[in-house]
């Protein structure tokens, strides 16, 4: 399998007969294989994937295939439950969850015939945006491995951008899926909240947490979402989801390009960012945010409270297993108030309506995924636009708005820096209006 083959490609070869999914996965094992210094996989049962892709070839031998991405290795992040690997959440806080059951997306997928390929690294228990934090050690970019993916479903972004599968599971609380997708140069979609089912993703923050897809081409992220949404009766958020159903988005666009303060990036990602807002039948107008830091610490708070609210009784067993970093992660959280966990729930309120109400008509908002490149292993912070801030708050800088109030966003890949590293653009869309936004993206997707 090489670099440029997408999901879709993968698809179509295996229609035309070019490749079966036996050959498929002989490549992914062998390109997994040769790619062990990323550290992108924590578990890859290699008998486990012949048998899938057996099956999978059988029937298409008979013409019986189950779907169009039967036979497809797809990676899944460890926080994912699966029934043929324990899922750690690269974590050795104990007890960890053995294999028996699959996710709701996991169960989908494989009912679909794809070959499910392995658990990726993550960021420890999703709670952080670099993954450098894990059980089994940080993963590293494909396209620089002195520099990081992001997080916290960094081992799906690399083994896609890596080409070692055309597609991963990730979650996204505050970026998880879109963070590495723009670091490691892919595509990532976060959904709308309660459209895609959470059941058997354990959770970060349960009111933020939204499972999305990772892929090599924005056709790949279509053929994936109907896998991703719609109702799901063990998860109570997507009662009233609507499942998957393309759209076309208005002829013409309205698009809001967020700027100002505590909205800065460096201006070499500006650059690039400016540069790739133009289209067809597309009217791009700058606009800005009041009162950031307090929206910021309103997500946090939130992020906070219910992560440890979830992690109590285990803490309360030992924190042994826990990394240093996610343990104070996890103290920080408890020392919050009721008080306090109420007030950020109101701004909550107020943000969404800020977005949604405030802002006059728009079809998309628009930012750069990221302020910056994927920083190096190891620097601590990041100077861009007049700041001064950690790495990981670098890396959710602009991500948690779409999560604060519930918005589908996508990021794709517009560009390279100086350097050679992936800059990406995000688009975030209005409420339930997924399919719309994806055909946006395209508007905007300036990859062949």
């Amino acid at each position: 399998m090489s670099k440029s083959e997408s999901l879709s490609e993968l698809v179509v070869a295996l229609a035309e007969g070019r490749q079966t999914p036996d050959s498929l996965a002989k490549q992914s094992l062998e390109r997994a294989t040769q790619l062990a210094d990323l550290n992108a996989f924590v578990a890859i049962d290699e008998e486990i994937v012949i048998a899938q892709a057996k099956a999978a070839t059988q029937r298409r031998k008979t013409g019986k295939p189950l779907s169009p991405i039967d036979g497809v290795p797809i990676a899944v992040k460890d926080n994912y439950l699966t029934k043929d690997y324990s899922t750690t959440a690269c974590s050795n806080a104990l007890p960890l969850e053995p294999k028996g059951m699959d996710a709701t997306i996991v169960a989908n997928l494989r009912a679909a015939g794809a070959v499910i390929f392995g658990k990726t690294n993550m960021h420890e228990w999703a709670f952080g945006a670099t993954n450098s934090t894990s059980s089994i050690g940080a993963t590293r970019n494909p396209h620089n491995q002195e520099h990081i993916t992001g997080g916290s479903s960094g081992g799906s972004a690399a083994a896609v951008a890596a080409g070692i599968v055309g597609a991963a599971l990730g979650s996204d609380t505050g970026g998880s899926v879109r963070i590495p997708s723009s670091a490691c140069g892919v595509y990532g979609f976060k959904p709308t909240y309660g459209r895609a089912s959470r059941h058997g993703v354990l959770p970060l923050s349960w009111s933020l947490d939204a499972p999305g897809p990772i892929a090599a081409g924005l056709d790949d992220i279509a053929l994936l979402l109907p896998y991703f949404l719609g109702a799901d009766k063990r998860d109570a958020s997507t009662t009233l989801a609507k499942p998957f159903s393309p759209e076309t988005a208005p002829e013409k666009l309205r698009v809001l390009h967020l700027t100002g303060a505590g909205l800065e990036r460096a201006d070499e990602v500006n650059r690039v960012v400016c540069s790739e807002l133009s289209a067809p039948d597309v009217t791009v107008a700058d606009a800005s945010l009041p009162d950031m830091c307090s929206y910021f610490a309103a997500w946090e708070t939130i992020l906070h409270v219910e992560a440890s609210s979830y992690h109590e009784a285990l803490l309360s067993r030992t924190d042994s297993g826990f990394s240093s970093v996610t343990r104070a992660h996890l103290e920080a959280g408890k020392q919050l108030t009721a008080q306090e966990a109420l007030h950020a729930q109101k701004l909550r309120a107020r943000f969404s309506d800020l977005l949604l109400n405030g802002l006059g008509d728009w079809d998309a908002l628009a930012l750069p995924t990221l302020p910056v490149v994927a920083p190096r292993h190891g620097e601590d912070r990041q100077k861009f636009g007049g700041r001064n801030v950690t790495t990981q708050d670098s890396m959710t800088w602009f991500c948690w708005l779409g999560n604060l109030a519930g918005l589908p966003c996508i990021s794709l890949p517009t560009g390279v820096s100086k350097n050679g590293l992936p800059i990406g653009m995000m688009l975030m869309g209005r409420p339930g209006k997924d399919e719309i936004l994806l055909d946006i993206a395209r508007r905007f997707d300036k990859r062949p």
